[in-house]
């Protein structure tokens, strides 16, 4: 189980650029929602006793609040991302400056090898799987392989709306996962047969809301408000009670729970 993760708040977010289909210029943050919402979920995790580190926002960069993409974590190794759109670039580099100063391990891959960190990266049960495609380079693979010391399995994302694994995939314990298999390929969906017992899917009602970007703490998943009664009662024959949070002002840039969290993964 997770002990410990890390956010961003939204002090300067907003919708500047347009990277993926879910954002529009035209349509803006509101300050107070967006600040609420981030509240919540901060709330959410110590409640459930998580140690809760924040990263200071900076000025320019409004996609910082989708944390999980700075890059990946596990015991004292940070791999540092590499965006694949400029406007994100600068992200990884505070990232790294938090964990130099708290004495973790830093690995990058090459700056032509696109990477982006639990956006497209998570381990589970003993597994890493890394997802490629629409922003993580498929070349990004033997290069992780090296830093973890095992082969993960990789995941084609084919979806220009759920762009990352993060947002289509999401391992959550006791053997189960939550997909979203239009966005997945078939040698993906097959990849995930052989690695998972229980998958639970969700379908395109489920889109709005993005419920498989979303974070399992031991037995409690949270997710943005709006799924399906349906989704969460598989969660629960599964034994994981569901903990909904309003997410509306993250869906604008595209992103929801898991997109704002860095969780901090351990090998053993």
């Amino acid at each position: 189980m997770i002990t410990t993760v890390l956010l961003t708040p939204p002090d300067y977010y907003d919708i500047e650029y347009e990277i993926n289909p879910w954002m529009h210029i035209e349509n803006k943050v509101n300050r107070k929602k967006v600040t609420e919402e981030f509240e919540n979920l901060k709330s959410i995790y110590k409640k459930l006793g998580l140690d809760v580190w924040i990263m200071d926002a900076q000025k320019d960069l409004p996609d910082m609040v989708y944390t999980a993409n700075c890059g990946f974590v596990i015991d004292d190794l940070f791999i540092k991302s590499n965006y694949k759109f400029r406007q994100r670039r600068k992200e990884s580099d505070f990232a790294e400056e938090l964990f130099r100063n708290k004495n973790f391990k830093i690995v990058r891959l090459p700056e032509n090898i696109f990477f982006e960190g639990q956006g497209d990266m998570f381990f589970r049960d003993g597994k890493f799987f890394l997802g490629f495609g629409k922003r993580s380079s498929r070349q990004a693979h033997d290069y992780i392989k090296d830093f973890i010391g095992q082969d993960p399995v990789s995941i084609e994302v084919n979806d220009p709306y759920f762009y990352h694994l993060d947002t289509c995939f999401a391992p959550i314990g006791k053997d189960t996962v939550v997909i979203k298999p239009t966005s997945l390929t078939r040698d993906g969906l097959d990849k995930i047969k052989k690695n998972f017992k229980h998958i639970i899917y969700a379908w395109d009602k489920d889109n709005p809301f993005m419920c498989a970007n979303i974070v399992a703490v031991g037995d409690t998943v949270i997710a943005g408000k709006g799924i399906g009664p349906g989704m969460k009662k598989k969660l629960k024959e599964r034994g994981f009670d569901t903990i909904e949070t309003p997410m509306t002002e993250y869906f604008k840039g595209g992103g929801s729970v898991k997109c704002l969290t860095l969780e901090f993964f351990k090998s053993s």
